[in-house]
């Protein structure tokens, strides 16, 4: 028995000239038909979306409010 995922659903999507030729080049470039095209990068988009948690309190900062300390090390940079 396979072990590939039950495919039931279908849509139908209209695409401009350009998009079809982009599918299309994605397509070839995977070596994928359109309909796997369209599901991996459906799965592409997915996995990036969900990169952040769920939750949680997250704060934006301001470049010049970031700061850390730099210790040099007091050796010489032999230039040769």
């Amino acid at each position: 028995m396979s072990d590939a995922p039950s495919r039931d659903y279908n849509f139908t999507v209209r695409l401009s000239a350009d998009e079809r030729e982009t599918l299309e080049s994605l397509a070839a470039q995977w070596g994928m038909d359109r309909s796997g095209t369209v599901r991996r990068a459906l799965q592409m988009a997915l996995k990036e979306c969900q990169r952040l948690p769920q939750s949680g309190h997250f704060v934006a900062l301001q470049p010049e409010a970031v700061s850390f300390a730099v210790r040099l090390s007091g050796k010489v940079f032999d230039d040769r």
